[in-house]
């Protein structure tokens, strides 16, 4: 049994608010509280959690993830994970992984990511999604943002084509290439040079020269070079790059 059991949210929520208060003090479990909440009334837990008054500290936002379902019942879904990410910079990050863990495909996870997660915005939420068939629309609306080292990232953590193909799509072309060696370092067999050339256009020149400069492991040069075959100029370029790298 909670304590606030015998409390009626709709007459008693100043106690109810001292008592959670108590118990945030003496580092109780607040989670059965919500569940009561939850159960018994569930605009009196949205009133508590996002109102003027909402608690702010961490393990409060904590439990509240507990009861995320019912919150998200009662809610506007993107303005609830806003005002949860507001409530304490602490907590921003574990907020934002439910949030994209949960909703892979809502298009308010690319604003909230740049909130959260600043220049490496997208990550979170592209490794959330890996699975997910919104994976490749969510790249190409990170690309659009501009959150360029969270694609970069991604395609070293997944050896997914799609983050390579969504920079080389919207131009950022020196992020591609990094991309494209990321994806390669680490799945050397991703299609990353066909999914590009299908987002920039047949001859992907342009892009693949910027890979070059950061091309460090001969392996994944010699994994390029089976790849670019429609290019032969960039491919002898490149044979010729391999002879001089050390093997690795």
């Amino acid at each position: 049994m909670s304590t606030i059991a015998e409390l009626d949210p709709r007459r008693d929520m100043g106690l109810i608010r001292e008592r959670i208060g108590t118990a945030l003090s003496n580092a109780e479990d607040l989670r059965p509280i919500l569940r009561d909440l939850a159960n018994r009334n569930p605009v009196a837990l949205a009133e508590l959690v996002i109102g003027p008054k909402a608690q702010t500290a961490p393990p409060w936002i904590r439990a509240v993830l507990s009861v995320i379902d019912v919150l998200e019942a009662s809610l506007a879904t993107g303005g609830l994970y806003r005002r949860l990410v507001a409530l304490n910079e602490q907590t921003q990050i574990e907020v934002l992984q439910v949030a994209a863990r949960r909703h892979p495909s809502a298009s308010w996870l690319i604003a909230l990511s740049r909130t959260v997660e600043g220049k490496r915005a997208g990550e979170i939420h592209l490794g959330a999604a890996i699975h997910h068939p919104a994976f490749a629309q969510n790249c190409w609306a990170h690309a659009s943002a501009g959150h360029l080292p969270g694609l970069i990232a991604i395609a070293l953590q997944t050896g997914r084509a799609e983050p390579a193909a969504a920079l080389t799509a919207h131009d950022h072309l020196e992020a591609a290439g990094l991309a494209l060696v990321n994806t390669l370092t680490h799945s050397p067999n991703s299609p990353v040079v066909a999914m590009m050339a299908a987002a920039w256009g047949p001859d992907l020149s342009p892009v693949l020269h910027k890979a070059l400069p950061k091309l460090r492991s001969r392996t994944v040069a010699v994994a390029l070079s089976v790849q670019v075959n429609g290019y032969p100029s960039f491919q002898t370029l490149l044979k010729t790059l391999i002879s001089a790298m050390v093997k690795t």
